[in-house]
């Protein structure tokens, strides 16, 4: 019973495993040709693998030129970057800016052309009559390169910045401001080293390209402030530009080539400039200390008459032997639309001046170096001047301002646009006082009881047109009223007669420091910058 149960088994696996075979069919007889049409299903599948290859190289194309365009958009960028930094911005001149990096590139340059007529001096004597003059070297007509100047400005990374200009106009090379500046992030202060001016006038502080006239006033010339080798604290409100404040600590001009350099001087400036309603205003005050150089211990106080045009000074003290002196100053100017006006008083007090007794006594003494120079006096004296002056533009404009001094003048209707420029008219009345008496025990008006510099009052008149922003012409005239001073000490004549032939100036009884004589004096200037 046991082995039929297994046989049975057997039998139906047998049938089970042969079942596919007979649902296939059957075997081609032998030498039956195969067919050789190829199967549809075969031909679809190629098609749809084809299909996908042609999809995936269309992607892969697409995908390629995408690529391409991205990186030909980035190469243009890169370009344009590029451009923007070899390609100049004009601000009167080529200016190059890397902003990222903090580099910035600005040449500049200015061209002053004068020409004019220096008066010879005219007595005044007998009730203002014209009785002769006083016929000095080099006065009368003369023409003058009187600033060629090129340099360049600009920026480094880290908040730093710099100047360097040079002045060829007298046929030698001569230095304008050269400096070294760190601007403090974040913050109104200003770190500078190198050439620039102490900070005293506001005339002096101002660029002579934006000055009224063609000279500074009388007193930048006649109280030496010229620029000085020098460290200086600066800070400035950058966002309203209503104060600024300047300190420095300074040394010899660069023009000084010797190597006894001990001069130095001390100085500080504030000013205060808010504006009301349509006006701003000027409200400033400077104070220098100065110290002569050990080795030349003295000083010359004197100014030109209005122009550089001639290198005669009616009013000088000559060198007065003195350790140095103490400047104090005033300013004050307002800007309303067209009209603007200044003013400024200075003075200066000569301190620990040498008399005769002592000059001999130091030059003495081998044991100082330590040497007065020029002529002593009984006592300190001090001199004083000062401005006032008043500008209107005809044309609309109204003075430019910045930075607690006068700055460009931006130009309304410029000339190359059809218009006619700026126009602008200024007068100005112009003091400075060289004489002074330093010892009463005498009624003399000589050393060393009077220092006899003179007294000099001008009126002055200019007119200025400014076809665009960076060309100026100016034509200005200017009376000198001299009383005093070097040129009236000169001798006299006994004859009146000879005096009203103009043969001399002056009578036989006014004193040196009571005789007046006039001036006369015309410029022009052709001027460019960049």
């Amino acid at each position: 019973m046991k082995f039929k149960s297994i046989a049975a088994l057997l039998a139906g696996s047998a049938i089970f495993v042969a079942a596919p075979a007979w649902a296939q069919d059957p075997a081609p007889a032998q030498n039956q040709p195969v067919p050789t049409e190829p199967d549809p299903s075969d031909a679809a599948a190629d098609a749809v693998i084809a299909n996908a290859k042609a999809v995936d190289e269309a992607q892969a194309k697409i995908e390629l030129l995408q690529a391409q365009i991205e990186a030909l958009q980035a190469s243009v960028e890169q370009v344009k970057a590029s451009m923007v930094k070899a390609t100049p911005s004009w601000k009167g001149g080529p200016q190059w800016d890397d902003k990222e990096a903090g580099f910035s590139f600005k040449p500049k340059g200015l061209i002053q052309w004068d020409a004019g007529y220096t008066g010879f001096p005219r007595g005044n004597q007998l009730r203002g009559t014209i009785i002769g003059g006083l016929n000095y070297a080099n006065l009368g007509w003369d023409t003058r390169a009187r600033r060629l100047t090129i340099g360049a400005d600009g920026t480094l990374p880290g908040g730093f910045r710099y100047s360097a200009e040079f002045n060829f106009a007298q046929g030698a090379v001569d230095y304008e401001d050269i400096f070294l500046a760190y601007d403090v992030h974040n913050s109104p202060v200003t770190l500078q080293a190198g050439y620039f001016y102490p900070f005293s006038s506001l005339e002096t502080m101002t660029s002579s390209k934006f000055t009224s006239f063609l000279e500074r006033a009388s007193i930048h010339d006649a109280f030496s402030y010229n620029r000085r080798l020098g460290i200086a604290f600066l800070a400035n409100d950058k966002k309203t530009d209503r104060w600024t404040f300047q300190a420095g600590l300074f040394s010899e001009p660069l023009n000084n080539g010797s190597f006894t350099r001990t001069g130095w001087q001390a100085s500080a400036r504030g000013v205060f400039s808010p504006t009301l309603g349509a006006a701003r205003l000027h409200l400033g005050a400077n104070f220098e200390h100065r110290e002569n150089t050990r080795e030349a211990l003295g000083a010359n106080y004197q100014t030109r008459p209005l122009s550089q045009l001639t290198d005669q000074r009616f009013v000088s003290t000559g060198n007065i032997a003195a350790k140095g002196d103490d400047v104090a100053g005033v300013e004050l100017g307002a800007i309303y639309k067209s009209f603007h006006f200044a003013a400024e008083g200075q003075k200066v007090w000569l301190h620990k001046t040498f008399t005769a007794a002592q000059i001999a006594n130091l030059n003495a003494d081998l044991d100082t170096n330590d040497t007065p120079l020029g002529t002593g006096y009984n006592g300190n004296p001090s001199f004083w001047g000062g401005y006032a002056e008043v500008g209107y533009y005809f044309t609309g404009e109204s003075r430019g301002y910045k930075g607690g001094r006068w700055d460009r003048t931006k130009v309304l209707h410029p000339f190359n646009e059809g218009g006619w420029g700026a126009l602008q008219l200024n007068g100005r009345v112009d003091y400075v006082q060289l004489s002074d008496r330093v010892d009463g025990s005498s009624s003399s008006v000589a050393a060393p009881y009077y220092v006899n510099g003179g007294k000099q009052i001008a009126y002055q008149g200019s007119l200025i047109w400014i076809p665009i922003d960076y060309v100026r012409f100016m034509a200005q005239y200017g009376h000198i009223d001299v009383t005093g001073g070097p040129r009236a000490s000169v001798s006299t004549a006994a004859n009146p007669t000879q005096a009203q032939l103009g043969m001399f100036p002056f009578g036989t009884t006014t004193p040196a420091n009571r005789r007046k004589y006039g001036v006369d004096t015309w410029g022009v200037r052709a001027q460019v910058d960049f």
